[in-house]
């Protein structure tokens, strides 16, 4: 059994733009909750949007797995997408995880996206994901029992820009649980319009 997911990777710039964010809202979460709040942030290099989080994956389905994202990429054209905005699930005034949101336009492409993905995995017998897609990118999950309100927080970065990334390829990632967090490990990549 592998644990998988297929992706999307973001632009360096948009990373860094991410980190520096990180970083600001480290600060000002200490700033009001001191100790009280502890989250546990997602490092550099596992910044990404998930568009399918397999779970564990019998080895014996990957290679038809791999075929079927493959032939789903060839044909797509590369595309651009905006990362805009911030928030919380289940909601900010409960959060549990903070994440970084897309533009109204960059959400419906990869929506689309996702729904392709969906519908082709089905059809290797991968079960589709009966919850609604909401692409994100998760910045960091609280580790601690405080329930902060961040309302008022969500409400001043409503409309911050951390630039756009040009997306070439679908990511199969593996990811490892550790005790000191996760590690995703690029296991293929698949080109967009590379078709004939």
């Amino acid at each position: 059994m592998r644990r998988l997911f297929i992706a999307v990777d973001l632009s360096i710039n948009v990373v860094e733009r991410l980190v520096l964010f990180q970083d600001e809202l480290q600060g000002r979460l200490r700033g009001a909750f001191g100790d009280d709040l502890s989250v546990r942030w997602t490092d550099a290099e596992n910044i990404h949007l998930t568009l399918k989080f397999l779970g564990d994956t019998p080895d014996d389905l990957v290679s038809m797995l791999e075929s079927t994202v493959r032939r789903l990429a060839e044909p797509l054209f590369p595309f651009e997408v905006e990362c805009r905005g911030f928030g919380a699930f289940p909601r900010p005034d409960q959060p549990r995880i903070l994440w970084a949101g897309l533009d109204t336009k960059s959400a419906e492409v990869l929506g689309l996206l996702q729904q392709a993905l969906e519908r082709d995995l089905q059809e290797i017998g991968v079960a589709a994901d009966p919850r609604e897609f909401l692409p994100h990118i998760t910045l960091g999950r609280l580790k601690s029992r405080a329930n902060p309100d961040l309302s008022e927080l969500f409400g001043r970065y409503d409309e911050l820009s951390f630039g756009k990334s040009y997306i070439k390829d679908l990511v199969l990632y593996e990811s490892h649980l550790r005790h000191d967090g996760p590690r995703y490990e690029v296991l293929e990549r698949f080109a967009l319009g590379q078709h004939g």
